[in-house]
């Protein structure tokens, strides 16, 4: 059994075709907080038969027709009438190129950034290490 069955059943028993509710409306009907991908990513809320939390909806012909993050609601809609939202988000190849090359730019950058760190921070215990026994010498001298 899905943790999102008590969802599949309140819209089960709603007469209505259209259900308007607030993200802590819908987590009173679930009885736990929802994920953060769900408070900050439209993605989570597309009609996806892959997903638990869709299943939840989709088993009783309820589709997800609008989320406003902002306003932290969400509307559900029985049968085909919700068709604001993609069934599925097929990423272009051009933009997964564009998306891998970016992250690789990102990772290379971000070991450059490191590179460097450990690099001035070597050259600053070097550098301490020539003051330390430069005053050890003048220590021996007097």
């Amino acid at each position: 059994m899905s943790k999102y069955a008590p969802l599949s059943r309140h819209l089960s028993a709603s007469a209505g075709d259209e259900w308007r509710a607030s993200f802590s409306e819908l987590e009173s009907v679930l009885g736990f907080a929802l994920p953060k991908a769900a408070r900050a990513s439209r993605a989570w809320w597309i009609n996806d038969p892959d997903k638990s939390h869709s299943r939840a909806w989709a088993a009783h012909g309820w589709e997800v027709g609008d989320v406003d993050h902002a306003a932290e609601r969400v509307v559900f809609r029985k049968g085909g009438a919700a068709a604001e939202l993609p069934r599925r988000e097929v990423q272009p190849p051009a933009m997964r190129e564009a998306a891998e090359t970016a992250s690789a730019r990102m990772h290379a950058t971000r070991a450059l950034g490191m590179t460097a760190m450990v690099t001035a921070s070597l050259a600053v215990v070097a550098g301490l290490g020539a003051l330390l026994a430069r005053g050890a010498m003048r220590r021996r001298a007097k």
